[in-house]
């Protein structure tokens, strides 16, 4: 049993104070990261980059600049973390050991393991994006066009799916689970693919 006195009240309002020290500072370094971030992409032009992808078009449809989506994004990862160690070196102060160690493997394991995925996925994506862009602008006539668009998307969802689940794994989650769960969606893509493509071929076949 836990003996409440003066002193035990001093430690848990101070590390309370402590707590919320951090979460202040991380809200407002939060807020000039964003603002900063903003205007750092706006200046260098990555809203029209951007808009050449897939990913870039797919921000805009949130109803999102391109600028604003990573400053949110950048805010909010400063401010989990500051929450998170102010949870830290308050539980360390009070003495709660378990809430203390659970917090750190919070911070190091899930939020770095979420940074390092989402980063991961980001340019993944715009990657593989500026490869099928590449697919796309190789050819230029259009009986080719229609047996390559659905080979290109094919590829282009297999590969996010590939992307997604490396990411996962990375950032320190097992995917056991989620590669069996995809396998038969990706052969379900496949089979969708290879029926498109026949059809394709005797639309063309039939129009000569």
């Amino acid at each position: 049993m836990i003996e409440v006195n003066v002193e035990l009240i001093t430690r848990i309002l101070t590390g309370i104070g402590i707590a919320a020290l951090l979460i202040i500072v991380g809200y407002v370094l939060g807020r000039g990261i964003r603002i900063v971030v903003v205007k750092g992409l706006e200046k260098i032009g990555l809203e029209e980059w951007l808009r050449r992808f897939s990913f870039g078009r797919a921000i805009k449809r949130t109803g999102f600049m391109v600028s604003e989506f990573f400053g949110i994004m950048a805010s909010w990862i400063i401010y989990i973390v500051f929450i998170v160690l102010g949870v830290y070196y308050a539980s360390s102060y009070i003495g709660l050991r378990d809430i203390a160690e659970t917090s750190l493997l919070l911070l190091n394991l899930y939020v770095a393991g979420f940074v390092k995925a989402l980063l991961i996925i980001i340019v993944g994506f715009i990657l593989i994006d500026a490869f099928i862009s590449y697919i796309y602008k190789s050819s230029e006539l259009r009986t080719e066009m229609q047996l390559l668009t659905p080979v290109a998307e094919y590829i282009r969802i297999l590969l996010y799916i590939v992307i997604v689940i490396f990411a996962i794994e990375q950032g320190g989650i097992n995917v056991d689970a989620l590669t069996s769960i995809m396998t038969p969606i990706i052969w379900g893509l496949t089979v969708a693919m290879l029926l498109i493509i026949a059809f394709n071929i005797i639309q063309l076949t039939k129009s000569k």
